[in-house]
């Protein structure tokens, strides 16, 4: 899951050995593609919003072009997996749905209570990148609005996999008719940015771009149940890009069987502007299965989650990736507070517009805290808890206000990235049996 082997790329797309899929990263206010074409490289994506573009570029001009005084560096791509850890029996639309609405991790993080004050994320935007979503489950439709398919480069976001199906619903499910589940943020609005296949794996490149569409449509979260190892200066590039936008960035730290025990948190959770998502059980003790490390901010319930399935069904699954949407739906509720009204705590400017840092602020100082004192390896700061989000919730005649433009009813753009003909075909590994 680090950078690609030369071999197979080539051995996948049948290119000649002295071609590399790079990407090429220019320095801050220059953006240079025919430098690129001036080494013999083909261009594949191009991002001109970030200064980054990916191509196939001879090996033996690699260096010459690493060596351009415009050029901040050049590198090879990656591997990411979804990131869970095990998956369990189905359920069905039984009694037990029809009498329970709610997963345990609701109950845990204390969500219910802010959903009573008619707090449930109303208008945030969220993009899910993952492997789609069932946007045909009776529990998602409301929710849903659309996105894109970078897998196969078209609108149908529609899952395949059933992991981003599962993640849409801890986020914002909608129990309907008296039967389904309810998410952490119904009110929330769920954008498919498909970057992973089948499989659950995909690409760096791939991840790049979703989080290009979620900047190009203004999305106001950007999550991630996705995790892979090493990470790349583009990705970092990519997620420093968002989270200069506003954009608030969540994502699982991983689970211990992807990597090896002293491996750490895994990217892009590892990032600084990432919020990194570990896992604890119904006991709130830290799941097995969750990786630790300094890069671990907040813990949220992650060990056997009932959520939607796609089909439209439901199923019981473990793993960071659980625990992530749980904390993204809980950012979309404190989105739907009064930002001015948290200043008084000193979490917040109170100019009314929420940035990234503030979120984390609100979110740090207000999880319970567990473990050795202060911010620790296998907590962070603590378990997520929104009880005192009840305190804040705005007025009914507020408008949510944020960084981020406020969303419209009007459909997505399209990727606006400029994807030339498919010139490769990186080969993936088999998805993992981490959630």
């Amino acid at each position: 899951m680090a950078a690609i082997a030369i071999s197979s790329v080539i051995s996948a797309s049948g290119l000649q050995p002295h071609d590399m899929l790079v990407a090429v990263s220019f320095k801050e206010g220059q953006y240079m593609p025919q430098l690129v074409e001036a080494h013999g490289g083909k261009i594949t994506k191009q991002f001109p919003h970030m200064g980054l573009l990916y191509a196939l570029v001879p090996v033996q001009s690699i260096e010459q072009l690493k060596a351009e005084p415009a050029v901040d560096f050049v590198e090879q791509d990656g591997q990411f997996e979804v990131s869970s850890a095990s998956t369990t029996t189905h359920i069905s639309q039984a009694a037990t749905l029809d009498q329970q609405h709610y997963s345990w991790g609701i109950g845990d993080i204390g969500a219910q209570a802010v959903q009573s004050l008619n707090d449930t994320g109303q208008g945030i935007k969220i993009a899910v990148l993952d492997t789609g979503i069932d946007y045909n489950h009776p529990d998602l439709a409301a929710s849903y609005r659309g996105g894109y398919n970078f897998i196969g480069n078209n609108n149908n976001t529609m899952d395949d996999n059933g992991h981003g199906t599962h993640v849409a619903g801890i986020i914002a499910a909608s129990a309907h008719a008296g039967k389904g589940l309810t998410g952490v943020a119904p009110g929330a609005q769920l954008y498919a940015v498909k970057v992973s296949d089948s499989r659950g794996s995909g690409t760096f490149d791939t991840l790049v771009e979703g989080i290009n569409w979620a900047i190009e449509n203004h999305m106001n979260i950007i999550t991630m149940s996705i995790t892979g190892t090493g990470g790349t200066q583009a990705l970092q590039k990519a997620v420093q890009t968002a989270y200069n936008d506003g954009i608030v960035l969540v994502a699982a730290v991983g689970n211990s069987d992807e990597a090896s025990s002293d491996s750490g948190v895994l990217y892009p959770a590892a990032y600084d502007q990432v919020i990194g998502v570990g896992s604890v059980d119904s006991n709130n003790v830290k799941s097995a299965f969750s990786l630790t490390g300094p890069k671990v901010d907040i813990v949220a319930p992650g060990s056997l989650i009932n959520s939607t399935w796609y089909d439209g069904k439901y199923r019981l699954l473990s793993g960071t990736s659980m625990a992530t949407p749980l904390v993204t739906g809980s950012v979309a509720l404190l989105m739907d507070t009064d930002e001015k009204s948290w200043q008084k705590e000193g979490y917040t400017n109170g100019d009314g517009k929420w940035t990234p840092d503030e979120i984390r602020n609100v979110l740090s100082n207000t999880a319970t805290h567990i473990g050795t004192p202060g911010k620790n390896d296998q907590y962070g700061y603590g378990l997520l808890n929104v009880t005192q989000f009840a305190q804040h919730v705005a007025k009914p005649a507020q408008t949510v206000q944020s960084t981020i433009p406020s969303s419209s009813s009007s459909p997505p753009s399209q990727p606006s990235s400029i994807i030339l003909p498919a010139l490769l075909e990186a080969s993936i590994g088999e998805i993992s049996q981490l959630w």
